[in-house]
């Protein structure tokens, strides 16, 4: 039988295979293309390693499987095939070859070498890139980090920003600059989303901890973001300069922190602006824990301590009212909207730590700077934020720019260094409660106008406005005198108490000029009148500040005694006519009088007692009230007149009798003009003011006091009282009446 050659073939190929079965059943199975691809890194994975189990002659077999070694991938990363030198082997990078931090637990995910370090691999590896991320993103690392995620399996405790002590991530709230972004910082998934790759560069970084930028020198990587704070630079806070062997929370001297990091630590920080000094464990305000972490006793600023008074702190703008263009916070340390119940005034209210001082400061040593958050470089647009009425005393004569240029407060400054505000006042270690900045030489039971004087003296910078003899009286409690008003009033230590006392802040204002033109500033050393002088409330054309204390007087105002309306040029002592003296200032002086008795402001007329020369002084020939020269003027003396019981002011038959010297009540004594005359109210039945004519008065008004049947005449005079009170001024119409 012919076989054919294919059947042979198949034949001899079964034999084969049939005798072959039992010995390749005994032979790990071989992979023909180890050798071109896998091996081309792995050279473990040939089959002598990989399937014999055995080593070679010249490398040694290693049963142990661990993470390949760094130099694995920088056989090829060194330029042959990808050029990675610039990132990995040059620069600052994540350590290998090194253990992970003690306590920093590392996820299985992520092997280590067989003696526990980290290694290029850890984090890396060739066989897979995450499904996440776009080809020109992949860097082959084992898991995704997305927004900087696989990060944040090891490195716990980084987020959650500043609540956990960190800068925060995932804020999208400032723009990335370019410059930044251009050094290879990376933004997240969102613009602007900040991740830890945004300021850190795992590889290729030439800059401490990876840094995408240099931010030991300059601090220029914060600043990159934080432009505003880089007045710091230079100024007595760089620490650098001004206590460079001090140590932050993390034992870092500020040239290993770095300018920013003496103050602020981006990981491991205080919740309050992630502080790097040791703050009190208990607090009643963060915000200044800040700063009285340095400026206390034992800290690096202890020469610059808050001492004596200062201005107040922890008060509510919104209490206040105040709504000045400045930071508030609440207790916590956190920054606050002004409108907020808790928003309080503290010190970076008015101090910015950041802000710079002028050129010349900065070139002091050590350098100087105040900090504060000034406009244009005046101080007292500082203190207008929320003094806004006060801002008045700018350009006015209380300005000592202008009045004063050469003297000098407490601590040495001249006007032009101190501003208009720091004159006299002082906002650190002043030596009362009102922050007075000048010296005080005078001490009072009631100091307020102490203050005043120490201007207003004969050796002082005001010894030309000297409050002398002959003044309103001060010190006096108005309430002691049944007087009721709404001017300020003063204790004992010089603050407002509605029991207090009057002093001269209680007339005057020393921040205003005129009382209703807050512009007006008095301008090339003008004199003052009753209506502007630095008084709280205009005492002219209208009495309102003498008014306000003395309300039953202000019935003169337009009456026949308002000698706006009856002798509009007469003068007073001091050469003023109405219109400047007011209509309370023709009769009375409130300063440096020529009289003392009711302050007296003009010269004194004829007759016995003081109260009569007073009335003569326009009631006589030549004088503004010449047209009304009584005939008889006087009541015959030594009547030894008695007015018990109707010597109670305020009482329907009231008859008050004065002193011939002093004009002081009296219950026995003579009859003067002030005895039936009230010379502030026309009417005696009406107390209301004039209405600006000149009428011819008549027994029941012509400014006479009150008169009842029980009048004081009847006393002495019985039925003839009648006519002898109405003609008093003229005998000739006096008629008794005949008895029967």
């Amino acid at each position: 039988m012919i076989r054919s050659p294919a059947r042979i073939l198949i034949l001899l190929f079964c034999s084969m295979l049939f005798y072959s079965l039992p010995c390749l059943a005994n032979q790990a199975p071989r992979n023909p293309n180890s050798a071109k691809e896998c091996a081309i890194c792995h050279y473990r994975w040939i089959d002598t390693f990989f399937i014999d189990g055995r080593g070679t002659d010249l490398v040694p077999y290693q049963e142990t499987k661990v993470v390949a070694e760094p130099e694995i991938c920088f056989s090829c990363h060194d330029g042959s095939v990808a050029d990675s030198r610039g990132k990995v082997y040059n620069d600052h990078r994540h350590p290998i070859n090194k253990p992970p931090p003690p306590g920093m637990e590392i996820p299985a995910i992520f092997p280590l070498d067989e003696h526990g370090n980290m290694q290029c691999f850890t984090c890396h590896t060739a066989h897979g890139v995450s499904s996440e991320m776009g080809i020109e993103r992949a860097v082959f690392v084992r898991t995704s980090n997305d927004n900087s995620s696989m990060c944040m399996m090891c490195h716990k405790g980084k987020d959650g920003g500043p609540a956990m002590g960190n800068h925060p991530i995932g804020t999208t709230e400032r723009p990335i600059p370019d410059n930044l972004l251009n050094l290879g910082s990376i933004e997240g998934s969102v613009t602007n989303q900040i991740i830890c790759q945004t300021c850190h560069n795992v590889h290729g970084s030439p800059f401490d901890n990876f840094l995408v930028e240099n931010n030991r020198d300059s601090g220029q990587l914060c600043l990159d973001c934080h432009q505003d704070k880089g007045g710091l630079l230079n100024s007595g806070h760089d620490l650098r300069r001004t206590a460079a062997e001090a140590k932050n929370s993390k034992g870092q001297t500020p040239a290993q922190s770095g300018i920013c990091g003496a103050c602020h630590l981006v990981h491991g920080g205080e919740k309050t602006a992630l502080w790097a000094r040791p703050l009190p464990d208990k607090s009643k305000n963060r915000t200044q824990d800040l700063c009285i972490s340095c400026h206390s006793g034992e800290g690096l600023a202890s020469e610059k301590l808050i001492k004596g008074y200062s201005h107040p702190v922890n008060i509510s703008l919104r209490d206040k009212g105040m709504r000045p263009d400045l930071p508030a916070f609440d207790l916590k340390g956190q920054r606050v909207q002004q409108e907020a119940r808790n928003a309080l005034l503290t010190c970076p209210t008015c101090h910015d730590p950041h802000q710079a001082g002028t050129a010349k400061q900065a070139s002091m040593t050590p350098p100087r700077s105040s900090f504060l958050r000034v406009k244009d470089g005046k101080a007292e647009s500082l203190c207008k934020q929320c003094h806004s009425k006060q801002a008045s005393v700018v350009g006015s004569d209380h300005d000592l720019r202008k009045t004063g240029a050469t003297t000098k407060n407490v601590q040495g400054q001249l006007p032009g260094e101190s501003g208009p505000c720091g004159v006299c006042h002082l906002v650190h270690g002043a030596q009362t409660k009102n922050l007075w900045a000048r010296k005080i030489s005078r001490k009072s039971a009631y100091p307020a106008q102490d203050l005043c004087l120490t201007c207003h003296n004969s050796k002082g910078v005001a010894n030309t406005k000297v409050i002398a003899d002959h003044s309103h009286p001060v010190d006096i409690k108005p309430g002691k005198r049944n007087i009721s008003t709404t001017l300020p009033l003063y204790d004992s230590h010089g603050e407002r108490k509605s029991n207090g006392v009057i002093a001269c802040l209680t007339c005057h204002n020393p921040h205003q000029w005129h009382p209703e033109k807050p512009t007006s500033h008095g301008n090339n050393h003008v004199e003052g009148n009753a209506k502007n002088s630095f008084l709280r409330l205009a005492a002219a054309p209208e009495p309102a500040l003498c008014s306000n204390c003395h309300p039953e007087k202000a019935y003169v105002e337009k009456s026949d005694h308002d000698l706006n309306i009856t002798a509009p040029t007469a003068t007073n002592t001091m050469g003023q006519p109405p219109a400047e003296s007011g209509v309370c200032g023709v009769c009375h002086i409130i300063h440096n009088g020529k009289n003392t008795v009711r302050l007296w402001a003009r010269n004194y007329g004829p007759g016995k007692g003081i109260m009569d020369r007073m009335c003569n002084s326009c009631h006589t020939d030549g004088g503004s009230g010449s047209k009304k020269v009584p005939v008889v003027s006087t009541h015959p003396e030594k009547q030894l007149i008695a007015n018990p019981g109707r010597n109670i002011k305020g009482k329907a038959n009231y008859f008050p009798l004065f002193d011939d010297e002093t004009a002081s009540p009296i219950t026995i004594g003579d009859i003067s003009c002030a005895s039936c005359h009230d010379v502030h109210q026309w009417d005696p039945k009406k107390k209301q003011k004039g209405n600006g004519k000149n009428p011819e008065g008549k027994a029941t008004n012509s400014f006479l006091r009150m008169q009842t049947y029980n009048m004081i005449c009847k006393d002495c005079h019985g039925l003839d009282s009648l006519y002898r009170f109405k003609y008093y001024h003229d005998s000739k119409k006096r008629t008794p009446i005949s008895t029967p």
